[in-house]
């Protein structure tokens, strides 16, 4: 592929060491603490105060530190080098051992984050019961946490850690899965792996609560803090609710709900379980029986689900999906974002695509062609809200004009329009047959956050077009053997060699570059929200560049290939 060097990578590597903005950059062990620091809080909540716990050991001297540093190096792995770590416990692999040990690792920390989320919001619901003389309901006794089923309290590393039992069912299921997938060049178990590895990095990537503390201190210093005067000096405490509801806002949810984030690394776990080597395309015309199976929409998604879901109701992990979800309600909202997250990376499904689309344009309209000059001048921001705050009162008036003959008054005339506005059917709003209206999204809030769902999903299954050149050769490659390999089978009428090199130059164009947008768009990763489109972007152009020769060798080398597989 070439002695060229990523120059765009050398420039942000430089650009990340001096970034005010840390949540690109590896991360601090007070970054990706994984709720480490609320052990304090919930002993403190629940007996009182206690001495501060000693720190995990990084060097994993026992079982749960091991797991719990092997997480935090794969989370703190730079975005465009995500496998590319020289170290054996980091860099991608085809050992399947090593695949469930990563793969476990963040499944156990992301269960853990929620886990010890529930267990603060169940103290701090029992302290709130604390009656005047210090005790739980005026007595000394408090309803047991039932996440205490699943954590305990490890005296060697004063913190938190999974259940044997947990951990065990964890690396349990995460290895059924990875046995359910197929031997294919593609959509295999290597796939899911790097798909799971960049989900979680992206998640570690949304601003949170530390951002904004460590932002604003970097950029307020205290010189500058003088100069404006003291009120104007002080900052907000970490944590505080201010900031929380800064950050809840900001990510529209997402760094606050640990749930959301785990059902998230779970979906990128499951999406691809199955899959058998061919476009759902394919299965359709060869009347495949999962195509039969599941009416020919979205197949290999339906059955990836199946599987997974399948898999977890086994008796042998009903642990597991009570930790996962206690109650009918959690398990519930758990099962249909996985659902959607899994769906939704069929891109091939022109409706479903059209759907998120929409979905999209409705929680983050688009902008107008100034809107690049808008966004750096305040003043053309305001122009613009004022001139879109009068088109919307005088289209209004000439409403409520077209239909004043209908009515008695201006005020029932108002009140029809207002009525037909909230009314109006589409993604936000839907009607059963009795005519009840049924909100999808009750506030914009949500229905930005399943916007940004969406992209993350897709961004995480294609992580490798927006990463390192490198990485995204060995994944194109990758493909190509997957559908040449059926092409040579007689299951695909068409032969990807045939402007392989064009082709992605399209694919690029018309598919990652605008996704990668949206990364920067939708607002939740701060200032870090370009670098998706940099290396997108740079990736297409060393591709124009150097993709014809790759592209020839990729295709000589796999042609090869097969054909001497086809010959044993």
């Amino acid at each position: 592929m070439g002695d060229n060097t990523n120059t765009l990578s050398t420039a942000l590597d430089a650009e990340f060491d001096n970034s005010i903005t840390p949540n690109i950059m590896p991360l601090s062990n007070g970054h990706c603490r994984s709720l480490s620091s609320t052990v304090d809080e919930t002993n403190e909540l629940l007996c009182g105060p206690s001495p501060q716990g000693s720190a995990i050991d990084s060097n994993g001297g026992n079982t749960s530190a091991g797991i719990i540093s092997l997480a935090e190096r794969l989370t703190n792995q730079r975005w465009h080098e995500i496998g590319n770590d020289p170290s054996p416990q980091l860099q991608a692999t085809s050992d399947f051992q090593t695949m469930v040990h990563q793969l476990a690792s963040v499944l156990a920390f992301r269960i853990r984050e929620l886990l010890i989320h529930r267990m603060v919001v169940s103290a701090r619901k029992n302290a709130s019961c604390r009656g005047s003389s210090g005790s739980f309901n005026g007595s000394g006794n408090h309803h047991p946490d039932p996440t205490l089923e699943y954590l305990h309290l490890d005296d060697n590393l004063g913190d938190y850690v999974l259940s044997p039992s947990i951990q065990t069912s964890i690396e349990e299921y995460v290895a059924s899965i990875g046995k359910l997938h197929h031997s294919v060049g593609y959509h295999s178990f290597e796939h899911c792996t790097h798909v799971t590895l960049s989900m979680n990095k992206l998640l570690s990537m949304v601003t949170t609560v530390d951002d904004l503390n460590v932002t604003a201190k970097r950029r307020i210093s205290s010189h500058e803090a003088t100069r404006r005067g003291s009120s104007e000096s002080t900052t907000s405490e970490p944590g505080s609710v201010y900031d929380r509801q800064r950050a809840y806002h900001l990510s529209f949810g997402i760094s606050e709900d640990p749930f959301l984030r785990f059902a998230m690394v779970f979906s990128s776990l499951i999406h691809d379980v199955g899959h058998v080597g061919v476009p759902n395309s394919v299965l359709v015309e060869e009347e495949h029986e999962l195509a039969i199976l599941y009416n020919d929409v979205s197949v290999a998604e339906q059955n990836s689900l199946q599987v997974a879901f399948s898999l977890l109701q086994q008796e042998k992990f009903q642990l597991l999906k009570r930790c996962i979800g206690p109650t009918p309600e959690e398990r519930k909202f758990f099962r249909k974002k996985v659902i959607g997250m899994v769906m939704v990376t069929d891109i091939s499904d022109q409706e479903r695509l059209q759907i998120v689309a929409s979905r999209w344009n409705a929680a983050f309209p688009p902008d107008s062609k100034d809107d690049d000059s808008a966004g750096t001048n305040p003043s053309i921001q305001e122009k613009k809200q004022v001139k879109t705050e009068i088109q919307s009162k005088e289209l209004r008036q000439a409403v409520v004009r077209r239909r004043f003959s209908m009515f008695s008054t201006d005020a029932a005339a108002e009140e029809f329009v207002e009525e037909r506005k909230s009314r109006r059917l589409g993604i936000r709003h839907s009607m059963d047959l009795s005519g009840m209206l049924l909100d999808a999204y009750p506030n914009m809030n949500l229905l930005q956050q399943h916007a940004v769902l969406d992209a993350l999903m897709n961004v995480a299954d294609v992580a490798h077009t927006m990463q390192s050149f490198q990485v995204f050769c060995k994944w194109n490659r990758r493909l190509f053997k997957e559908l040449y390999t059926a092409h040579a089978a007689g299951r695909i009428n068409f032969d990807p060699s045939v402007n392989w090199y064009q082709n992605q130059i399209g694919f690029f164009s018309h598919y990652i570059i605008p996704l990668s947008q949206k990364m920067n768009k939708c607002g939740v990763f701060g200032a870090t929200g370009t670098v998706f489109e940099m290396f997108a972007l740079e990736n297409r152009k060393r591709w124009t560049i150097e993709g014809e020769d790759i592209s020839e060798s990729i295709i000589n080398e796999v042609v090869e290939e097969v054909r001497n597989a086809q010959r044993r």
